[in-house]
């Protein structure tokens, strides 16, 4: 049997302490070889083709050519897993436009730009890595701008008949943004999104990402979910508390949690079949027992085909295990989110029919 071979690095970084630092951390593991360092874009995008590397660790503010324009080409001409390794992962801005450009992962330097204690992240950022190396670039596809200047919800009904939940992980930003896009038109549906970012950074995160859609950010306060709104959580900091008044289709979350499983599962206990669970990517969560409990209660639970996400694991697990749909693509998984929402539109409307007829 042949031995695996080691997950080939290229280090980009325009310190030099800094890059010696990485090639330390990443060289501690055996299964990580780094072949190549570069200080900045240019350097980098050479190396590329030189020594062909499986993963790429890439920070943002260097000269001759910054990181997020190196993204940009990396993903045009050869794309290959990057994970972005900046002291600026505070910004907003930056963490989602990284993301938004095809990045796997941002990870934050400890301490800023020059990291002395890189070294005690050292499980974490090797983790992160070979993770990254195992996801698939090809399929990311960056999402383009759109210009919206009116909000979603204005003059419109702002009860929710249902709830679109999306797990959009690691290298499924861009994804989500365009499954929002395509879906702005629902009348009677929220959203909320789970995404692997920091609460740290989530209120600047979704400033960012509200030119794009229109997105509120959760910070365990008690919220209300609007119809044609997406709130946008952290895996850190998901909803502990869901309140559903059937009547008036009125759903309000609050309190904070890190416990997915617990989020997934309130909502399904509180919502049942109002609750469509989507999954974009990322790895098998610990604990998947939310998933039966999502199509025990009478819940949806669709998957992107695997094939077509960057971190196949959890759709793959999915397909795998018969739990749910797996869509055949974008086009195939927005029809299958359409089609939801028109049976709960027809559902609430026999009811009303029902009740003017008594």
């Amino acid at each position: 049997m042949t031995e695996a071979r080691p997950i080939k690095a290229l280090v980009v970084d325009d310190a030099a302490f800094m890059r010696k630092q990485l090639v330390e951390v990443l060289s501690k593991s055996d299964d990580i070889e780094v072949v190549a360092v570069a200080r900045h874009g240019a350097e980098a995008l050479e190396a590329i083709k030189n020594v062909k590397p499986d993963v790429i660790t890439l920070d943002v503010d260097m000269p001759v050519m910054d990181g997020l324009t190196t993204i940009k080409h990396i993903m045009v001409k050869n794309p290959v897993p990057v994970v972005m390794v900046s002291g600026l992962a505070d910004h907003g801005r930056v963490t989602f436009e990284a993301l938004r450009l095809g990045a796997i992962d941002f990870f934050p330097k400890p301490s800023g730009t020059i990291s002395h204690d890189i070294g005690d992240s050292s499980q974490e950022l090797v983790k992160t890595l070979k993770l990254a190396a195992g996801s698939n670039p090809k399929v990311i596809k960056r999402a383009i701008a759109t210009n919206r200047k009116t909000p979603l919800n204005h003059g419109q009904n702002q009860n929710v008949d249902g709830v679109v939940v999306v797990l959009a992980l690691q290298g499924a930003v861009s994804g989500f943004i365009r499954l929002f896009s395509a879906l702005e038109g629902l009348p009677n549906v929220g959203f909320m999104c789970v995404q692997d970012i920091s609460s740290t950074v989530l209120s600047a995160y979704t400033r960012e990402l509200s030119s794009f859609l229109e997105c509120v950010p959760f910070s365990g306060s008690e919220v209300v979910l609007k119809a044609r709104q997406c709130m946008v959580m952290s895996m850190d900091g998901l909803a502990s508390r869901v309140e559903y008044e059937k009547k008036d289709s009125h759903l309000v979350v609050s309190g904070m949690s890190s416990d997915l499983n617990q989020f997934i599962s309130s909502m399904a206990e509180k919502i049942g079949k109002r609750l469509c669970l989507v999954i974009l990517g990322g790895q098998v969560p610990k604990d998947t027992s939310f998933l039966k409990k999502v199509l025990s209660t009478g819940g949806t639970i669709l998957a992107l085909e695997p094939g077509k996400c960057a971190c196949s694991a959890f759709p793959r697990y999915i397909e795998d295990e018969g739990i749910g749909n797996v869509a055949t693509g974008e086009l195939d998984l927005w029809e299958r989110i359409k089609g939801f929402s028109r049976r709960l539109f027809l559902q609430k409307l026999k009811q009303h029919k029902q009740v003017d007829g008594q």
